[in-house]
Formats: C-alpha cells, sequence, structure tokens
C-alpha cells in the first residue's frame, strides 16, 4: 500500500484526513507534533507527508529539511490556512513538492498525491539510471525448435508473476531473455534493475542490494536505498547468481520467502513488491554437493527454469543472427554489405562459437566497421573462424593419412556420413532444414541417409 503521513496540531484535520484516504486505499498515520511526525518517519517510511505551516512549537518549512535528512525521496505537501504566494515559494525552495489551502478539498488532495507519486517514480528511474540495462528492443531469433519452446515459455512466464531461473553459457543471450520477460510482464511500466552478482565484493553487492543506513559502516554519510527497494513494482534481474556469498544467499532467501529485507545496519523490515529473475552460467547443482550454493535457494529460484543452447547447438540460426546483426551495423556504420559467400556461410555454422551469439555479434560488428564490401569472404573473417582444412575445429577434426590401404571412395563416404550426421544433430534430424544446411536437395540427403544409416 501507497504509505501517507499527515503532521498537523489540529486532531480533526488529522482525523479526517486519515479516514478519507484510507478510504481511497492508502495506508495513512498522523501526528500532532513535529517531533512525533519526525519519529514516526523513520519507522513508517512514508512516500507523501502532509505537513502543517504553523505547528505548535516549530514552523513547517524548518521541518522540511529535518524531512528530507530522513530520506531525500519523500514529497512534502504543506497544508496552510496562510496561503500566499511568498509562502508557497518559500516552502517549494526548502524541498516542499506543492503546498494547499485550508479548508483541505478530498478531491483536490488526491490529485496532489497522485502527481506526488508520479514524481516518485520519475526520481527513482532517474536514480536508477546506472543500474537499469537499456536493452531496448535488440531482439531474440532463431527457429531452432529448441529456442521456439524458450520463446513459449517466455510468453507463458511473462503472464505469470513467478520466480525464474535462466541457465546457459556465457554470451548466450540470459539477459536478454530476462528483459523480454519484464517487457511482456504486468510490471512492463517499471523499472528492471540488474546487478552481476560475481563482479562485486560481497559487501558491495549486499548494499546494492539491501541498501543500508547513515552510519551503518564507515563511508556510509547517509541512508542509501538498495536495489530491491528502488525496483519496488517492477523486476530485478541476480545475473551469475551462482557467485553470491553463502552469506548473501541465506539473506536473499528471506526476500524471496517473505518479500522483506532489512538495509545494513537497519532494525526495521521493508517490503516490496518485486519480481525476482535469476540468471546463471554454472552448474548450480555440483555447487550444492561443494556446499558453494543452498539448495533451499535453489529451489526457491528454480520455480520455472529456462535453458539456453548454445549458439553451436542452434544450427541454421547462426546464420539467420548474422544476417540479422548485419542489417543492424549495415543501418549503424552506414555502409551496404548484402551479405555472405557460401564459404563464409560454412565457416560460420562450422565454428564451435565459445563466446556464442556475443561472439558472433562482435565478429559482424568488427567486419562490418572494417570492410566496404559487396559481400562478406573468406578474407574478411577472423583466422580462428577461417582455418584451413584439415585443421583440428571443436565440432569435427579431419585427419589426412595417405597409404597402400587408402580408398578415396572409402574416406569421401565416411566424410559425407560425418558431415551429414553433424547437420542432423545441429537441425534436430529434421531434413529439409539439414538439406539446406548441407546444400543438397532433401531427396539426396534421405538418399544418403538410407544408403549409409
Amino acid at each position: 500500500m501507497k504509505r501517507i503521513q499527515v503532521i498537523d496540531d489540529e486532531a480533526f484535520i488529522c482525523k479526517t484526513l486519515k479516514e478519507g484516504l484510507t478510504d481511497i486505499g492508502y495506508e495513512v498515520k498522523t501526528s500532532l507534533t513535529g517531533e512525533n511526525g519526525l519519529r514516526k518517519i523513520e519507522s513508517f517510511k512514508p512516500l507523501i507527508v502532509f505537513l502543517d505551516m504553523r505547528l505548535e512549537r516549530v514552523n513547517g518549512i524548518d521541518l522540511i529539511e529535518r524531512i528530507k535528512k530522513i530520506d531525500e525521496d519523500i514529497e512534502v505537501v504543506i497544508m496552510t490556512a496562510f496561503g500566499d504566494i511568498e509562502t508557497a515559494v518559500k516552502a517549494i525552495k526548502n524541498g516542499a513538492f506543492d503546498y494547499i489551502n485550508k479548508p483541505l478539498d478530498l478531491e483536490e488532495i488526491n490529485l496532489i498525491i497522485a502527481k506526488a507519486l508520479k514524481s516518485i517514480e520519475v526520481k527513482r528511474k532517474l536514480n536508477s539510471y546506472v543500474k537499469e540495462k537499456k536493452l531496448k528492443d535488440e531482439a531474440i531469433i532463431g527457429n531452432n525448435p529448441v529456442m521456439k519452446e524458450v520463446f513459449e515459455k517466455i510468453n507463458i512466464i511473462a503472464k505469470n508473476d513467478v520466480t525464474v531461473l535462466i541457465r546457459g553459457q556465457t554470451g548466450t543471450g540470459k539477459e536478454m531473455v530476462a528483459n523480454s520477460i519484464h517487457k511482456k510482464s504486468n510490471r512492463r511500466d517499471s523499472s528492471m534493475l540488474s546487478i552481476n552478482c560475481g563482479a562485486l565484493p560481497k559487501e558491495l553487492v549486499e548494499s546494492e542490494l539491501f541498501g543500508f543506513e547513515k552510519n551503518a559502516f564507515t563511508g556510509a554519510f547517509k541512508r542509501k536505498k538498495g536495489l530491491l527497494e528502488i525496483a519496488d513494482g517492477g523486476t530485478v534481474l541476480l545475473d551469475e547468481i551462482g557467485e553470491l556469498s553463502y552469506d548473501t544467499q541465506t539473506k536473499l532467501l528471506r526476500v524471496l520467502e517473505t518479500r522483506k529485507f532489512k538495509r545494513i545496519g537497519g532494525v526495521d523490515d521493508i517490503e516490496v513488491d518485486i519480481r525476482i529473475i535469476a540468471a546463471t552460467n554454472k552448474n548450480l547443482e555440483k555447487a550444492i554437493e561443494n556446499n558453494e550454493f543452498r539448495e533451499d535457494l535453489f529451489y526457491r529460484l528454480n520455480v520455472v527454469p529456462i535453458k539456453i543452447p548454445s549458439l553451436k547447438d542452434r544450427g541454421g540460426d547462426v546464420l539467420i543472427l548474422a544476417k540479422y546483426f548485419l542489417n543492424k551495423y549495415n543501418k549503424k556504420f552506414g555502409k551496404e554489405i548484402k551479405g555472405f559467400d557460401d564459404e563464409v556461410k560454412d565457416k560460420l555454422l562450422n565454428y564451435h562459437w565459445p563466446g556464442n551469439v556475443r561472439e558472433l555479434k562482435n565478429v559482424i560488428e568488427r567486419i562490418t566497421i572494417l570492410h566496404d564490401t559487396p559481400f562478406i569472404n573468406l578474407n574478411h573473417l577472423p583466422l580462428e573462424i577461417n582455418k584451413p582444412l584439415g585443421e583440428k575445429t571443436k565440432d569435427n577434426e579431419v585427419k589426412v593419412s595417405i597409404n597402400e590401404s587408402f580408398s578415396l571412395e572409402k574416406e569421401v563416404e565416411k566424410l559425407e556420413k560425418k558431415y551429414i550426421k553433424i547437420a542432423l544433430d545441429k537441425c534436430n534430424n529434421n531434413y529439409s532444414k539439414s538439406a539446406s544446411l548441407l546444400g543438397i536437395s532433401r531427396f539426396a540427403l534421405k538418399r544418403r541417409i538410407e544408403k549409409y544409416f
């Protein structure tokens, strides 16, 4: 619920506002004095404070600065029976969001609340800009059957607010899958914030996730909200979650169970409405066996798992992605490269792509920057991809040895069998796609399968 606090020395106003705002759907607390109000703000943590201009012992304008020291994101609305331009300007210069004249009108108050909540949301997005991953509309594309299953899962998961564990090698597109889930979900209008759990020391991971109170440790000069709190209403991606320390895993488990946590150095629970998506390239089952990862946390995260295949296992998707990236970088760099020579296509299909989609993307970007040519040919490929025939690759190894028992016909048959097997594996035994990959007709492929297998 959206929390609102009223500070006014007139009991009738406090009672009236509490009843009216509670009926609308807000959680409201009231205070008759400034000091009592400040103490309640510390524990209640309201989003908006309606503050009387002339309290009995303190001026409302002086109180604004003290409220902002507790939490600079709180929006303060001044209430005054002495409404004038000078008072309004002074209040706003001191940090007030707006002011309202007494006698109060509930409809006008509700409009001010709506504007204040919108302001809070905008500031949160601005404050979290550095952390938020701006993946924009980068497409997740492919025709491989395994990837089609991933697409179907994304569409189903997005509609259901469940925790997701995305698994796959580095560079396969785990973050893009998380972004796609968020963009298709009911939380799409809120932020998706991301933290790489393996890129920060343990102490910084916890402060980034949970935030900290003023003076919680040396250098904590003021309260800092954590990622989980900033993302309230949205999505948090915990990338490389397998790198979290055991202690932090324990704290995260409580968040998953209760959606509550404490800031570092804090005593009060903070409740948030967030969706958590975790991603990892690590074998978590093995990490559990080695006492490096909590088993109970694994099952909390693994509500709905998504496994992203490596690029070498996606068959013809390599060429689809290569063409996609070529079109993208043609536009970006003002080039007009039309496509790839057939020899280049063969090299792209048979390379093992240890860096997965990210490596392919970088290769196409580099070629597009460096070359002006109608078609990309073998001379444009990096050496690791453009290996001579007979040199070892990860998918297959060609060994040439000629002796008295050598038979060219048998060696050709062996080679044909090997490449047919590779094509069938890449295309999940789809004859049409395998034939296209091999550059022969479906009938020719079927005839060879009947001959060799």
